[in-house]
């Protein structure tokens, strides 16, 4: 959930000022009216700082800036900012009045700095929604501080400390995807100093909401970091600007304005944390956050060169606290990850200057075996989350896969649409048709064979499998077994079958935790063991037991290692996304809903309500997408941001969804987009690799990008979310969410 800093009373106490009543309304509002007639505060059109725009740009207007913040920059003239004086006069004016009278602050900027007159050195706070009142929701604020080092300097240079010369000597050599790179790096930065801000403030009021932010450092919209050529008012006067989206429950007595306890939130809480912990954020930590994110990039970027699939550093703590807790374990009993000399690479990072040594994942099947409890699914979990970056005191720094891994489990009961899973089910009883797969109520093996052919729908180049997640009987058969139930009527290819089809014929890899079984053996490229965290390479041994047969005679092994001549797998599938079938039930439970707000009731809401709900639901109207066994989703921003792509995707109308499976949309270039990851498909028009993709996989590429335009803060009709709460998904995260929507109905072209 989103981060709350609950210390101290809620704001909902009985007021004294409860029996002020209408006529303390009336008294404040000739107040306020006062206090504009005297220019203390101006009017809305000469000081109204506008919503940040977040129409659809252009992928090469926002390339640099990549996908952090907010689109559009914020205007800033000192002479728009109302000065402190008149917020604190207009909050002792309405103190217990009627709570509506708090939506005069809507779109007004105001200095919080005491003692000077607004200029481009003060913190400023605008009031973007007022909440309705003290029991909904916060309200949307948005707080500008001027950077207090150098943007410029930070995001284009190749430095790993703040270098001594100006920014205008500095050699801008860097590329606008490394630009990119390290705005998000530092927006990360800045908006843990924020929070860890509010937790240790000692006036914490539990008033301050933030979005959710993990060990990860992924582009986010809470923080907005500028450089002073990107300011409208940029005078030379400030090395940059620097925005943050939050909430701040604004409290009251009953339904009464409590302006004492409000002016308390901003100026005892919210001002000292920005002056405390952003102003005067270490500078030195600040570059070396950056600087360490920016080598994992580059690292992750060097994996295909090598032929790598994944990257483990020597040294890392791969074992997390507790299993509530993403934080690295401590204490002298942790094993620290070390490579086995036959699997070790070193690379030199080309923006600290280090040089890192560790254990190299060749292209093919890696096996990860050992005894129980001995950290096999411990390795694999941060393999699988090494698709992100990490802060640097996390441990899985620099623990790094392939960008499109995407790790696969059985996941029973789930709906599957239109999926081709033929290469691993066929010959159903009741001859049901498994080239266009259809359940509400998969099993353990037809859940795990759609979840390996919808990642490959997408242009997974690495899958990601541990035996305790899979279904055995999708995994393997023994001979015993065979001999009971003969392949004659047994609809499931086992993954042992088929796991070279894949590596061979389409350039797949795949890492896998076994334990209980070595049929696996034969076709593997690495084999791993752990004994007490400890691991080694036991590729040697593991291809002469599989040579001799456990017991001499080869028994309970599969008949061959080599890749079959023609693949089994069709790919791209020829699958397309049906609009009005998927969304017809939806519609009209939406044209319900504005029948209801037609005749007066409730309010004005367009569309249909979809929304995220934690960390593992998203709400479509009356469904729910499940999501909790999506293992690579990892905050709730994520969801926040699949649940506007899906709102984008149902506002947009059937002719939109239709034209997004056509076409290949623009997109910012950090991260760097999957689609230019894919195999080009030499065969198809100008050999694009969007051609490599089925027209449902097309959507989700679409739907991807312009949620990167709209810098993550589309705001459809029918998903509205405060200024400040997504973060970027992959492309994998959003097609599973929407392959999970239980009305989804997908066509076979």
């Amino acid at each position: 959930m989103s981060a709350y800093y609950y210390r101290g009373g809620n704001g909902r106490g009985r007021g004294q000022c409860r029996s002020r009543g209408e006529a303390g309304f009336h008294r404040d509002r000739g107040s306020y009216a006062a206090a504009v007639s005297h220019g203390n505060i101006g009017s809305n059109d000469e000081q109204q700082r506008g919503p940040p725009n977040r129409s659809f740009s252009s992928g090469d207007e926002d390339s640099e800036r990549g996908c952090g913040g907010l689109g559009g920059c914020a205007q800033r003239h000192a002479g728009s900012t109302i000065p402190v004086d008149a917020l604190e006069s207009f909050l002792r004016d309405v103190d217990g009045g009627n709570y509506a009278q708090l939506k005069q602050l809507t779109d007004r900027t105001y200095s919080l700095t005491r003692g000077m007159r607004p200029d481009s050195t003060s913190v400023s706070i605008r009031f973007v929604r007022i909440q309705p009142d003290p029991f909904a929701p916060g309200s949307q604020v948005c707080v500008s501080v001027p950077a207090p080092f150098n943007v410029h300097a930070l995001l284009h240079s190749a430095h790993s400390t703040p270098p001594c010369v100006s920014a205008e000597a500095l050699n801008n050599h860097l590329s606008p995807e490394d630009v990119a790179c390290r705005r998000v790096a530092a927006e990360d930065f800045i908006l843990r100093c924020v929070k860890n801000g509010f937790a240790a403030s000692r006036y914490a009021s539990g008033a301050v909401q933030t979005v959710d932010q993990s060990q990860h450092v992924l582009p986010r919209s809470a923080v907005q970091l500028m450089d002073a050529s990107e300011a409208s008012d940029s005078d030379g006067t400030c090395a940059g600007w620097i925005d943050v989206y939050f909430r701040v429950k604004l409290p009251g007595h009953g339904r009464r304005i409590d302006g004492r306890r409000i002016q308390q939130i901003l100026f005892s809480e919210v001002l000292p944390v920005f002056e405390e912990n952003v102003l005067r954020c270490d500078h030195r930590a600040l570059w070396a956050h950056v600087t360490c994110v920016h080598d994992q990039e580059w690292l992750r970027a060097q994996l295909r060169e090598r032929g790598l699939t994944a990257f483990i550093v020597d040294g890392a703590i791969l074992p997390r606290a507790a299993g509530n807790s993403d934080k690295p374990l401590s204490g002298p009993t942790v094993v620290a990850f070390s490579s086995p000399d036959s699997l070790r690479h070193t690379f030199h990072l080309p923006y600290s200057g280090r040089s890192l040594s560790g254990a190299g994942l060749p292209h093919g099947l890696t096996l990860i075996a050992g005894g129980g409890f001995h950290g096999k699914s411990t390795l694999l979990r941060a393999l699988e989350l090494g698709v992100y970056n990490h802060v640097p005191d996390d441990g899985r720094t620099f623990v790094v896969v392939e960008p499109t891994a995407v790790k696969i489990r059985a996941e029973d009961r789930r709906a599957v649409h239109g999926t081709d899973i033929s290469p691993f089910i066929a010959n159903l009883p009741f001859r049901d048709n498994t080239t266009a797969f259809v359940t509400a109520d998969a099993s353990g093996s037809t859940s795990q064979a759609a979840n390996i052919m919808e990642a490959l729908e997408l242009g997974s180049r690495a899958l990601l499998l541990d035996e305790d997640t899979s279904a055995t009987n999708f995994m393997y058969r023994d001979p015993l077994m065979e001999q009971l139930i003969p392949r004659t009527q047994e609809p499931i290819t086992c993954f042992v079958h088929r796991v070279r089809d894949l590596i061979h014929h389409h350039g797949v890899s795949v890492i896998m935790v076994v334990g209980g079984s070595g049929q696996y053996f034969p076709m593997a490229d690495v084999v791993l063991v752990l004994n007490t965290y400890k691991v080694t390479d036991a590729t040697a041994q593991a291809k002469t037991i599989a040579m001799q047969g456990v017991d001499g005679n080869g028994a309970g092994l599969v008949e061959s290692a080599a890749p079959p001549a023609a693949s089994a797998f069709r790919l791209p599938p020829r699958r397309s996304f049906l609009y009005a079938d998927t969304f017809g039930r939806l519609g009209c439970q939406s044209q319900q809903q504005q029948h209801y707000h037609h005749e007066g009731y409730g309010g004005g809401r367009r569309g249909i309500k979809i929304s995220g709900s934690g960390i593992d639901r998203i709400r479509v109207g009356d469904e729910d997408i499940n999501v909790t066994l999506v293992e690579q989703l990892v905050e709730e921003g994520q969801l926040n941001a699949i649940a506007q792509c899906l709102a984008m995707l149902y506002d947009n109308g059937s002719a939109t969804a239709a034209q997004w499976q056509r076409e290949a949309t623009p997109c910012p270039k950090y991260p760097p987009p999957l689609l230019k990851l894919l195999p080009t498909d030499a065969a198809a028009a100008a050999g694009s690799p969007a051609a490599s993709l089925s027209d449902f996989g097309r959507l989700v590429y679409n739907c991807e990008g312009r949620l990167r335009q709209a810098r993550l803060e589309p705001q459809t009709p029918s998903c509205y979310l405060p200024a400040g709460f997504t973060a970027l998904p992959r492309v994998f995260e959003i097609g599973a969410a929407l392959n999970r929507l239980r009305t989804l109905v997908t066509g076979c072209k």
